[in-house]
């Protein structure tokens, strides 16, 4: 049962008003409580506006409210400063519970086979996206008069980077080596473009999810709907897709040993990245539930387990973190400054767009369907990283390929790490 069928307009209505009564009144202490209830109301109601909206639905008009309403609250100061601090501090305690359940549970629960055929295909509009970036956004900007390196260094390599934490941060670090100036001047020039590239990626995930639903729907090889591969489609159909059970299907013991199994995952990406640095921990999350599903060494009870947090997660709470980036993690002043530059405009959305179309096309040559591939190989490379990969799943409503997405994101972003440390030499 969902909560639309539990949760009656009044009785939202009357949760709304006590929210925001506490919000304005600046009396909610910070922590999860009112982290999630604030999230989760706010999640809600722009998820089910948007889902009431004919036509624009079909473009993920709920999560984009999500990701759009709340920083334009901000912006505009309509939101308390203090409720801003409030959800920051449950983001950032949040975001790696749920992007862990995420994970381990989609790859646990996953068809070995079709794990096998996506990972191995995957590498090829990863790195054709970031080739076709690369050249096309440095053509565009010494056409433009920003500049061929200027456009690389500061537009394409971050956006390609896999975020902040694992790309704009150490990123910058590589820049200020070679010059001997300070990162943070760097980041302040790497960060804003992320931003904007981020929100054209939620968007455009929305639109390609639209269009495959809409007049591309017959399209062969356009859209798998949430399918990958194009090959043996009838064996397939149901690979790669998590079956969403109604929470109230699964025991809550089977729910508590999801968190355990998730947690425990998580905690082993956390100690192989401390003794093989250079790589993220998500990372290695992802290879080491990779390998256990593979090995098929995971109890049939265990993957059930995981499979079961992950439909709560998936179902329960993406709203709610939408709402959480968009607070934290959405700068809307960077972004109408961008608007401001039409070269870094035009660069900026050029490599989104590039990323995801090449990547899309690559994809259909090696038995991938466009739309997927294109969503996960570049989409998921450009935005943000994993709060970015959350948005722009639910933005296409493909939340279930989350494994494919992070290792397009993390293990593409650390590529990008490496091809920086040997082109920022020349470029800076």
């Amino acid at each position: 049962m969902s909560t639309t069928q539990v949760l009656t307009p009044p009785a939202y209505v009357v949760v709304l008003i006590i929210t925001l009564l506490g919000i304005y009144l600046e009396v909610l202490p910070s922590n999860l409580v009112t982290g999630f209830g604030v999230t989760m109301v706010l999640g809600w109601g722009l998820s089910r506006i948007g889902d009431s909206i004919p036509g624009f639905r079909n473009f993920g008009a709920a999560p984009i409210l999500c990701i759009l309403v709340p920083a334009s609250l901000v912006h505009a100061g309509l939101f308390p400063p203090s409720a801003v601090e409030m959800v920051s501090s449950f983001f950032y305690v949040f975001i790696d519970f749920l992007i862990a359940g995420l994970i381990v549970g989609s790859v646990l629960s996953m068809n070995r086979e079709v794990l096998v055929k996506v990972g191995v295909r995957l590498a090829i509009p990863v790195l054709g996206a970031i080739a076709v970036t690369f050249a096309l956004g440095g053509t565009i900007g010494h056409l433009t008069g920003f500049g061929f390196s200027e456009a690389i260094l500061f537009v394409v390599a971050p956006i390609m980077g896999g975020g902040i934490g694992a790309g704009a941060i150490p990123m910058s670090e590589i820049y200020a080596a070679q010059t001997g100036g300070v990162s943070a001047n760097y980041m302040s020039r790497l960060v804003p473009a992320i931003f904007v590239a981020n929100m054209v990626c939620v968007i455009f995930a929305g639109v390609l999810n639209g269009l495959g639903r809409g007049r591309f729907a017959s399209l062969t090889g356009f859209s798998g709907d949430g399918d990958i591969l194009r090959v043996e489609r009838v064996a397939l159909s149901d690979a790669g897709r998590i079956n969403l059970a109604a929470p109230s299907s699964a025991s809550f013991a089977s729910l508590a040993v999801g968190i355990i199994i998730a947690s425990a995952f998580y905690m082993v990406g956390h100690l192989v990245a401390l003794i093989i640095p250079g790589v993220h921990a998500y990372a290695w999350m992802i290879i080491a539930t990779a390998v256990v599903r593979l090995g098929n060494w995971a109890p049939a009870p265990i993957t059930r387990a995981a499979g079961a947090w992950y439909g709560f997660v998936a179902r329960t709470w993406i709203p709610a973190i939408l709402v959480a980036v968009s607070i934290t993690l959405i700068e809307m002043e960077q972004i109408i400054a961008i608007m401001s530059d039409p070269a870094y405009l035009v660069i900026t959305v050029t490599t989104v767009l590039c990323a995801s179309l090449s990547a899309g096309f690559l994809g259909v040559l090696v038995s991938m369907y466009f739309v997927e591939s294109a969503i996960i190989g570049g989409l998921c490379m450009a935005d943000v990283g994993g709060s970015g990969d959350v948005a722009v799943l639910g933005a296409s409503e493909r939340m279930h390929l989350i494994p494919f997405a992070q290792m397009s994101s993390r293990l593409g972003g650390a590529l990008m790490l490496v091809i920086m440390s040997f082109l920022a030499p020349i470029l800076v």
